[in-house]
């Protein structure tokens, strides 16, 4: 029997610009960003579902009642899968694949800047709509054809003509032929939501495969950082370093896959059992009874419900109290504010 499993396609834009790590640094930057298999900035899966799960579970701590924190922290570990303890009991009910990168600012000699993508940026999330079964998955594997041939010389084809300089466009300090196409204001179309409304705004700047890559390099922010000695207000040994940072308003596509959660029902008695021993309350023996009893039976109606794969999609993006998750924080720096994205679930 083939496993059921639902598929929903989700953009990230970021609201400030981000720090995913990757460590330290071979290159000139101490500590870059995480990057694909050929050198794009990417979010890793693992920071991503940490990300949500963190967030998740710290709206459960805003709970008021002590019963609901525990419930609420173990609809999450049946969706995002159970601590150490319990790891041997069942598997996480969602996968997420890389965040890759779609379209990211370029500076513009006219409007200030736009966004830039290319053949490859844009076969990312063709494969990705594919593999979760999209409709748009059609639509845009053609354009990607049109645009692919029309900038196939060196040139760039606009969604807007606010960029255009004569027939040029200057992005990052470097000069295209450029020419308003068809195909790149349907591509613009294409996106959803408040990402899509943006960028419609800003234009949509397709290049070729070719001069992308430096494009986007130039786009990267790289920021020093030092830590001072403040007895002698000087750089302390070892503190200067540099940082670097996807921009604000860059594009990135994921794809979050889930299945019914894979929790046994025999299994909630023990589940139950574990939970009561977290609640910070100091109760008597048969209250202790009755909340094991309740949490018996919120569990049972609850995997009920999740062992649909659509269950588990629509919950991975709730919070605690029930309210949409609409942004996350990724990777370092936030205390500096760094790391916010905002959340767009496309709609098959």
């Amino acid at each position: 029997m083939a496993l059921k499993r639902e598929g929903r396609v989700i953009l990230l834009q970021a609201l400030t610009p981000l720090h995913p790590g990757a460590g330290r640094g071979a290159d000139h930057v101490d500590l870059p960003v995480q990057r694909d298999e050929f050198g794009f900035p990417a979010v890793w899966a693992t920071s991503l579902k940490g990300a949500l799960k963190s967030t998740h579970l710290l709206s459960c701590d805003a709970l008021s009642g002590e019963l609901d924190k525990v419930a609420c922290r173990r609809k999450v570990l049946l969706i995002f899968g159970p601590e150490t303890d319990e790891a041997h009991e069942y598997a996480s009910a969602v996968s997420f694949l890389d965040a890759r990168l779609v379209a990211i600012p370029a500076r513009s000699l006219r409007g200030v800047w736009t966004y830039v993508t290319s053949p490859h940026l844009l076969r990312y999330l063709l494969r990705y709509l594919e593999a979760a079964g999209y409709s748009a998955a059609g639509e845009l594997g053609k354009l990607l054809e049109e645009v692919k041939q029309a900038v196939a010389g060196g040139d760039a084809v606009v969604s807007n003509d606010r960029v255009l300089v004569g027939n040029n466009a200057v992005l990052n300090e470097l000069t295209f032929q450029a020419k308003m196409h068809d195909a790149a204001v349907r591509l613009a179309s294409l996106f959803p939501g408040e990402v899509g409304k943006l960028v419609g705004e800003q234009g949509l700047v397709v290049v070729g495969d070719d001069v992308v890559g430096e494009l986007v390099r130039r786009s990267l922010l790289v920021q020093t950082r030092v830590r001072l000695d403040y007895r002698r207000k000087t750089v302390a040994s070892g503190g200067l370093w540099e940082e670097e940072y996807v921009p604000q308003f860059t594009i990135f596509a994921t794809v979050l896959f889930c299945t019914g959660i894979k929790a046994a029902k025999e299994r909630v008695e023990m589940f139950a059992k574990n939970d009561v021993k977290k609640i910070k309350l100091q109760v008597a023996p048969d209250e202790e009874a009755k909340m094991k009893e309740e949490l018996q039976k919120g569990y049972i109606e609850m995997i009920s419900t999740l062992e649909r794969p659509d269950a588990v999609c629509e919950d991975v993006f709730k919070a605690g109290d029930g309210s949409q998750i609409r942004s996350l924080v990724f990777g370092g720096k936030e205390t500096v504010g760094k790391g916010l994205a905002s959340v767009v679930i496309w709609k098959a």
